[in-house]
């Protein structure tokens, strides 16, 4: 048998709780709020939730790992128009959890500033992952109605650095 045939499947509870901890361990998440004219503080909780920021993260991890290897992470998003971006993470191919998890690391990395990583900055991998995907999501992340709610009613909790699970 080859080893995808063994391959466990992704647990995205898991992999939310990791990206979760890298967000806390990192400098503040922001999106831009271009009606207001302010950068929005995003809790670490809805950056790294299924139906929060996760999709994002993750098809931009899966822009550097199909850029890396010509692969993908084989992502699967389903439509929640009460998610955040319109997309709610379900799963991702089996296989090791590694490429996925420094893929996201990778993309997050590239667009951090030394304050902040600001979400819009991944605009240009998740508009790649859309068209190669054929995904017809939200133009660009911001707050606005539920959602803007939703992150602002987070972003006040107080940032953790501690890396245990």
């Amino acid at each position: 048998m080859s080893g995808q045939a063994n391959a466990r499947p992704i647990d995205i509870e898991w992999i939310s709780k990791v990206v979760k901890q890298l967000v806390e361990a990192g400098p503040p998440v922001m999106v831009r709020d271009d009606v207001a004219g302010r950068n929005v503080p995003v809790s670490a909780e809805i950056a790294a939730s299924p139906d929060g920021f996760l999709p994002l993260l993750l098809a931009c991890g899966d822009t550097v790992w199909l850029e890396a290897s010509g692969r993908s992470l084989g992502l699967d998003l389903a439509r929640d128009p009460q998610s955040v971006l319109g997309f709610r993470v379900k799963g991702a191919a089996p296989g090791p959890v590694a490429p996925l998890l420094l893929s996201v690391m990778h993309a997050m990395a590239e667009v951090a500033r030394p304050d902040m990583l600001l979400i819009n900055d991944l605009h240009g991998p998740w508009m790649a992952a859309q068209d190669r995907m054929g995904w017809q999501v939200k133009q660009a992340p911001a707050p606005a109605g539920p959602s803007a709610q939703l992150v602002n009613a987070t972003s006040a909790r107080p940032r953790s650095r501690d890396m245990r699970p």
